[in-house]
């Protein structure tokens, strides 16, 4: 069980840096990634024979929770810029700040929350067979994509 929760954790994390990293670097937008990632994911589910009811739900789940993420999306870039724009000033006030920080960390928090919770959906839907090859092909794919859109950070 904890060998599971440590193999699981460890793929959360996986999918979030792709899904966290790739859209902050700008080389593909926020809806052809998405695209992108939705087909590989229908591809995947097609590869691990997983019968046409089981693809449909998954597919659901994606739909479900990019929706929701959405919104979460929106409300954390509305935080980091009022966190930017607070440090902006000559002289920022610390303990608005802080509000803004732990304002910003509560909608990461969500953000997780969401994929994490996803994650669990998915995984549940498979056979542990399927449930490694179905992480493996997301490793690929973020090893794919990451190259092609990681550029140094200048300022």
């Amino acid at each position: 069980m904890k060998g599971k929760l440590i193999f699981t954790l460890g793929a959360l994390s996986i999918i979030l840096s792709v899904l966290l990293v790739v859209p902050v670097l700008g080389q593909a937008t926020d809806e052809e990634l998405g695209k992108q990632l939705k087909d590989y994911k229908a591809k995947t589910f097609e590869q691990l024979k997983l019968d046409p009811e089981r693809q449909k739900a998954l597919v659901a789940l994606e739909d479900k929770y990019s929706t929701e993420r959405g919104a979460i999306v929106d409300s954390s870039k509305k935080a980091w810029d009022d966190l930017q724009a607070a440090l902006a000033v000559a002289k920022p006030d610390e303990t608005k700040v802080k509000g803004l920080v732990t304002a910003y960390m509560a909608e990461q928090t969500k953000l997780f929350a969401s994929f994490r919770k996803q994650l669990d959906e998915e995984l549940g839907q498979m056979t542990p067979v399927q449930e490694g090859k179905y992480l493996t092909a997301m490793e690929k794919w973020r090893q794919q994509c990451m190259p092609k859109v990681c550029t140094p950070i200048t300022k």
